[in-house]
C-alpha cells in the first residue's frame, strides 16, 4: 500500500495519519487490502444474469475488520434470479477457490442475497424484549447492530440506482432511532450500468432459475436445518441470508449492558416532584444573572448530577 493511497484512506475515515496507533494503522491497511480485492472480483460477478447490485457488509463495510476477516458480499438481483445468481456466484468462487475455508486470508463470502422486490430489512429486527434499565426513559431499538448496517454498507457496483431503492426503503425505521442517518455516497464509476450476460428469452432464464433452485434448495436445507426459524438464516425466493454465526444477540446485551451503567440525569430521584410549588416562579429574581461567575465551573463534581432534585427538594422543605 503506497504512502498516497495511505493518507487517502485514512482521510477518508476521518483520521490522522500522524496519531494513529499502530492498530489501527494496520486496520486502515487490512481494510484497503480486502477493498481493492472486492473491487477485482465485482468487476467479474457483476456481469452475471440479473445482478443489480453487490455492495461489502459486516465487517469490512464499517472499516473495522482484522487480518483473516472474510469479505462478506451483498447481492441483490432481479425478482426471479436470485437462486440462479447464487449459484453462478458460488461456482465461480468454489472454481478459483476464493470462499471460506477455501482461501486463507481475503475470502470472499456471498452470505446475502435480496431481490428488488424485498429490500426492506426491518423485519429481520430482533424480537424486542421488556429492558432492564430503569433510567432510561426514551425508547430503545431492538438490534441496535442491524440498525447501523444499512448506514454501512459499501458499494461496489450498481445498476440503475438499485442501492437509492434500497435506502428508502430501510430510511423510515432506521431515522426512527437515527434521524441524521444518511445514505453513502457512491463512486460515479462504480455506479455505471455494465453489460451483463443475461439470457435473452425470459422464459429460458425461468426454466433456468427454476432448475437450480430445485438443485440448491434440497443441499441447502440439509446443511442448514435451522433456516427459516428466526432471522438468522433465511432461505425463500426473495431472500437468502446465512449469517450462522448471528452475533446480534450478543452484541445487543453487550450494549444493553453498558446503557445500564450511565446514569441518566434527566430522571427525577424516586419520591421527588417536578411540579412546582403553588405560588412559586420560574422567573429569575431582579437583578439576578444566569451567567457562572468569573472562575467558576459549569462541570458538576463527580457523583452530583443525580442527587440535585434531592438537594433542591429537601432545601425547599428546610431539611438540614
Amino acid at each position: 500500500m503506497d504512502r498516497e493511497a495511505r493518507r487517502s484512506w485514512f482521510a477518508l475515515q476521518g483520521w490522522q495519519e500522524d496519531i494513529l496507533d499502530v492498530g489501527r494503522q494496520r486496520q486502515a491497511q487490512w481494510s484497503w487490502r480486502k477493498l481493492r480485492k472486492a473491487r477485482r472480483w465485482s468487476r467479474v460477478l457483476r456481469r452475471i444474469p440479473g445482478i443489480r447490485m453487490i455492495a461489502i457488509g459486516n465487517a469490512l463495510g464499517y472499516g473495522n475488520c482484522r487480518a483473516a476477516s472474510d469479505i462478506d458480499l451483498v447481492i441483490i438481483t432481479a425478482p426471479g434470479r436470485i437462486w440462479t445468481a447464487r449459484f453462478l456466484i458460488v461456482s465461480i468462487l468454489k472454481l478459483f477457490r476464493q470462499r471460506p475455508g477455501e482461501h486463507g486470508a481475503d475470502a470472499l463470502c456471498p452470505s446475502f442475497f435480496l431481490t428488488t422486490d424485498a429490500l426492506c430489512l426491518e423485519s429481520l429486527q430482533l424480537p424486542e424484549r421488556q429492558s432492564s434499565i430503569v433510567n432510561h426513559q426514551s425508547p430503545i431499538p431492538p438490534d441496535p447492530y442491524l440498525l447501523f448496517w444499512p448506514t454501512q454498507l459499501t458499494v461496489l457496483f450498481d445498476a440503475g440506482g438499485v442501492y437509492d431503492r434500497f435506502w428508502s426503503a430501510n430510511a423510515a425505521w432506521v431515522r426512527r432511532w437515527l434521524p441524521d442517518a444518511e445514505p453513502r455516497a457512491i463512486h460515479p464509476r462504480w455506479g455505471m450500468r455494465v453489460r451483463s450476460l443475461a439470457a435473452r428469452s425470459s422464459q429460458l432464464a425461468r426454466v433456468l432459475e427454476s432448475l437450480v433452485r430445485a438443485w440448491q434448495l434440497p443441499r441447502l436445507l440439509r446443511a442448514f436445518p435451522q433456516a427459516n426459524r428466526d432471522t438468522s438464516v433465511i432461505m425463500n425466493d426473495s431472500m437468502l441470508k446465512f449469517h450462522t454465526h448471528d452475533r446480534r444477540q450478543e452484541f445487543r446485551d453487550a450494549w444493553m449492558a453498558q446503557l445500564a451503567l450511565q446514569p441518566s440525569p434527566f430522571v427525577m430521584p424516586s419520591g421527588s416532584s417536578s411540579v412546582m410549588p403553588s405560588g412559586s416562579s420560574s422567573v429569575m429574581p431582579s437583578g439576578s444573572s444566569s451567567v457562572m461567575p468569573s472562575g467558576s465551573s459549569s462541570v458538576m463534581p463527580s457523583g452530583s448530577s443525580s442527587v440535585i432534585s434531592s438537594e433542591v427538594e429537601k432545601s425547599r422543605l428546610g431539611v438540614q
